[in-house]
Formats: C-alpha cells, sequence, structure tokens
C-alpha cells in the first residue's frame, strides 16, 4: 500500500514530519474518564504513524489511609509491613488494569503497547519514566475538579507535566 493512502489530510509535509517524529507515545492511565478519552486518541496517533504506545500508572505512596502514616511516626514494624502489602496490592490492581488497556491497544489496531506500574509521587515517577522512554509526544488527560477547583482549567498533574516534559504533550478533555 503506498504512502498517500494513509493520508486523510492533504498536507504530504505534515504526513511526513509525524511519521519521522511520533515514534514513541506516553500515555499516563489513572482510571478516570479523562485518562481513557487520552489513551482513545493515543491509539488513533499510533495507528496512523505507526509508534509504539507506553502506558503508565503511577501508584501515589503518599496516598495512604490515615492510620497507616502513624508506622512511619511509630517505626511498628507491623504498619510499615502493612503499608508494603499496600503498595504491592495496589500495584497489582494497577498492572491488572494497564494488561486489560493493553489488549484494547492490540485490539484497536495500535500493536505496539506496552506498560508499567511506578511507584511514588505521580509527577515525578511519570517524569522519571519520561526521561527513561524518550517518548516523542505524551498524550495524558486533564481531570474534572469539584467546588471552587472547577474554576482551573487543569489538574495538577497534568499541568506539571507539560511544563516539565521534555516532550510535547497533548492534554484531553
Amino acid at each position: 500500500m503506498k504512502f498517500w493512502n494513509y493520508l486523510k489530510y492533504d498536507d504530504f509535509r505534515y504526513y511526513l514530519l509525524a511519521e519521522s517524529v511520533i515514534k514513541k507515545i506516553l500515555v499516563p492511565i489513572d482510571g478516570s474518564k479523562y485518562s481513557r478519552k487520552a489513551l482513545a486518541h493515543a491509539i488513533e496517533i499510533a495507528k496512523k504513524f505507526k509508534s509504539k504506545l507506553y502506558l503508565v500508572t503511577a501508584v501515589d505512596t503518599s496516598d495512604f489511609p490515615p492510620g497507616m502514616l502513624l508506622a512511619l511516626l511509630k517505626k511498628d514494624t507491623r504498619l510499615e509491613k502493612s503499608i508494603g502489602e499496600f503498595v504491592v496490592a495496589a500495584k497489582s490492581i494497577a498492572r491488572k488494569e494497564l494488561l486489560a488497556d493493553v489488549a484494547i491497544c492490540k485490539s484497536k489496531g495500535a500493536l505496539n503497547a506496552y506498560y508499567d506500574v511506578v511507584a511514588g509521587n505521580p509527577v515525578e515517577s511519570i517524569l522519571k519514566f519520561e526521561r527513561g522512554v524518550h517518548p516523542d509526544l505524551i498524550v495524558i488527560g486533564s481531570k474534572g475538579l469539584h467546588g471552587v477547583g472547577q474554576v482551573k482549567a487543569l489538574g495538577s498533574v497534568s499541568r506539571k507535566i507539560s511544563e516539565l516534559a521534555k516532550c510535547p504533550v497533548m492534554i484531553i478533555h
């Protein structure tokens, strides 16, 4: 099949630029409807340009139930063990969800899809993952805020990623 059969747009230069630039796409997934929309957009881009998709979920290790945080203050080994088990369980659940997302990618024609689960602060973890993978594009969902926060246009994670990433960032609402 010739290259012009792939084109939906008349601009041949756009096709050549995107074909040569967008080889790796990073998609942070948090389970929100916005990250699902971002994944759908990333799949379409990956199909057009035969890009690799890297799906990543960050398990926030600072987001524990309040009682578990006492372990850090009291140095209670039982509670510290519980925190460790909590992180392992959260990563296991995230891994299962990402496997399902990879299956969706492959069923929709984005055959080169990979995943990873990282632990830590979501912004720092995603940026560290970005530095390791060197994507050409990050496609991330915005996050709807509640109450007074609705005045803001972006969630804090997507905003910080867009400010600190080394590559272009597409934010999907």
